[in-house]
């Protein structure tokens, strides 16, 4: 091998190094940016296995969820500023802790309200279903949470959860210097307006999403209501979704009254919603 062979393997080997680093200054800076909003197994996934997902604005179909701690701000005003925080806080890592299972991405806090996306940036065809369980599942947790609430002397919390399938616009939103990733559109704002109709302890979705999520989607038919949401020029048909899974009754009635439906036992076959794989309770 001549001098100048070695040489430039050498430059090779140089260029080469410094490439590596400049990819890795990438993806670190990446990491950082949509570390917050991401989930980690997603947040892998655009970083790993694909880098063709696109960060930059895009019009795409989704799913949003928001929600909505019912009366917050008459339970800020009335308790102790540390021990309201740390009820909040106590709340939002239970509620993180189930939208990351269901492979929500959370864009915003805005107070103790939670804004999340499903199917983006990642796409999932799924996205509908997985936000309905998940409603499911974090509306099973409060009563965890509310047990926790009521150790320390807290109030009881209750939570309201809008969801809508639509369009809308996602991207990094912001400047060069603060950015953010978040989604824009008229069903943004109508999702947004869905929550605001739900009660206490309430999931509402649209029909949208409901033939979105599949036929596993438990409903209360007494809860279906048409509204006018603020800036839509038709009413909408709500959905109170009581359940996910298959439902399963007991061919037998129950001998004390055979004539009343109450009286007949049912078994659910859910999904662990928790975990988000599939398991079975019985009510």
């Amino acid at each position: 091998m001549t001098a100048e062979e070695s040489r430039r393997i050498r430059e090779l080997e140089e260029e080469n190094a410094a490439l590596k680093a400049r990819l890795h200054e990438r993806d670190e800076a990446m990491r950082r940016t949509l570390a917050s909003y991401l989930s980690d197994e997603v947040l892998e996934e655009v970083l790993e296995k694909d880098r063709s997902v696109r960060i930059g604005g895009e019009r795409r179909v989704v799913t949003m969820m928001f929600t909505d701690i019912r009366r917050s701000t008459q339970l800020s005003e009335s308790m102790n500023a540390t021990d309201f925080i740390d009820m909040l806080n106590h709340y939002l890592e239970e509620m993180i802790e189930i939208v990351n299972a269901w492979q929500g991405n959370i864009l915003s806090f805005v107070g103790d309200a939670i804004v999340t996306v499903f199917g983006a940036p990642r796409p999932n065809d799924d996205a509908a279903r997985d936000a309905v369980a998940c409603a499911v599942a974090m509306q099973r947790r409060m009563p965890m949470v509310n047990a926790w609430n009521a150790e320390r002397g807290y109030p009881e919390l209750s939570m309201g959860v809008g969801i809508h399938t639509g369009e809308a616009i996602l991207g990094n939103i912001g400047s060069q210097t603060r950015a953010k990733y978040d989604m824009i559109g008229r069903n943004v704002n109508l999702a947004s307006r869905i929550e605001g109709f739900t009660g206490d302890d309430e999931i509402l979705i649209s029909t949208e999403t409901l033939e979105a999520a599949g036929d596993q989607v438990i409903l209360n038919p007494a809860g279906e209501r048409w509204v006018r949401p603020k800036g839509i020029q038709t009413d909408i048909l709500l959905h109170q979704v009581t359940g996910y899974g298959s439902r399963l009754i007991h061919p037998e009635p129950a001998a004390s009254d055979p004539e009343d439906p109450a009286a007949v036992p049912e078994t659910f076959e859910w999904r662990d919603l928790d975990q988000g794989r599939f398991g079975r309770e019985a009510e």
